[in-house]
Formats: structure tokens, sequence, C-alpha cells
């Protein structure tokens, strides 16, 4: 089968210009890596800044080091986030035809382990109306969870887990009258049962 001219011409024109492009990116990544053998050695890049330099991007600031009061909330976050559950509020609900029984999440919430003893602390209108309870410790264990006393005006619920004492850190307590105004004030909570987050 003859080829065109037509075909033939479109043929050296693609090949140039793959070439050309080929020549182009050649040189610029050896322009982002600096001198070769012969000239002085460029520092070694992660994988994170060798894709950032290939996009253009403009460095990273230096990390500046930690003030003294950041240090005092990363101190006081990991010392009180093993205290924080998150808590699961079910329905059961049964199938008309089967008349099996499930349970469905209805809401979430977080509490605090109160002491050794499996009580916890939480929100009423986190457990409000709720057929079931389940309470996950920060070590992402889920425990079956009874209510074992409320205070709705207050919007406060306390929940009763059978864990083991040693899965078990209650949160230290302190006393309002030492409280002053002006004081910063934290919240931790594990919203979404993945993480944990802090508030100030």
């Amino acid at each position: 089968m003859r080829r065109s001219p037509f075909s033939s011409l479109l043929a050296i024109l693609l090949t140039a210009a793959l070439g050309f492009y080929a020549g182009k990116s050649w040189s610029a990544r050896q322009t982002a890596a600096g001198p070769g053998p012969s000239g002085p050695a460029s520092p070694a890049q992660t994988p994170v800044q060798a894709r950032n330099s290939e996009r253009g991007a403009i460095p990273p600031a230096p990390q500046p080091q930690l003030q003294d009061q950041e240090k005092a909330t990363i101190s006081l976050f990991q010392h009180a986030s093993p205290a924080v559950v998150f808590i699961t509020s079910l329905a059961r609900q049964q199938d008309f035809f089967s008349l099996n029984v499930s349970e469905i999440p209805q809401g979430a919430g977080s509490g605090f382990v109160w002491d050794r003893e499996g009580h916890v602390v939480t929100n009423f209108h986190v457990v409000q109306n709720a057929d079931a309870l389940k309470v996950t410790l920060s070590d992402q264990s889920v425990w079956d969870a009874r209510l074992v006393g409320a205070a709705p005006e207050k919007d406060l619920a306390v929940l009763k887990i059978d864990a083991p004492a040693a899965k078990l850190t209650p949160l230290p307590l302190g006393s309002s009258e030492n409280l002053q105004v002006g004081q910063s004030v934290f919240a931790i909570g594990n919203p979404f049962g993945f993480d944990q987050s802090l508030t100030t």
C-alpha cells in the first residue's frame, strides 16, 4: 500500500514535535536538578519536595519553633484525650415481613470517662430517646452502655459500661472556685468517631 505524501509529512512533523518536547522536558529536569557530578552536589529532595519543584510551587516557609503556650496546649491534649469517648445512640427497628430487629444509629456525640468503674459523662441530648447505646474508647474498643442517671435540665447524662479498669482513663477534675475570668478554655471532643479534636 502506497503512503500518501500527506501522511509522510504528518509522520515527520509528529516525530520532530515529540523529539523537541522530549529534549525540552529533559533540559527542564536537568535545570531543576542542578549541576551534574562536575558541579556542586545539590541537597537530596524528599518525594514531596520533588513533586512541588516539578509543579513550580514555592518552597514552604521554615517551621517556627513551638511557643511555650503551644507546648502547654499539646501536653494538655495528650494527657486528657485518652479520657474522651465517642457515643452512638441506636434506635431499634423491626422488619415488617421478617420480624427481625435491627439497631440503626440515630445520633452521636462525645463524652468522658468519670472513673475506673466505667461511668461516662455526656450530654443528655446525645442519649435522649435512645433504645441502645455504644461507647467507643480512645483505643477504638466498643462497649455496650446503659443510662444510669440524667439531669435533662442541665443537659447531663451518666452512662455505665462494663470495661476493665485498665482500659479506662478518668479525666482529672478541677474546681470552679479556682477559675478566673480571662483564663483559656479548651474543649476536647470526638465528634465523628475517627479522631479527636481540640477547640480553644
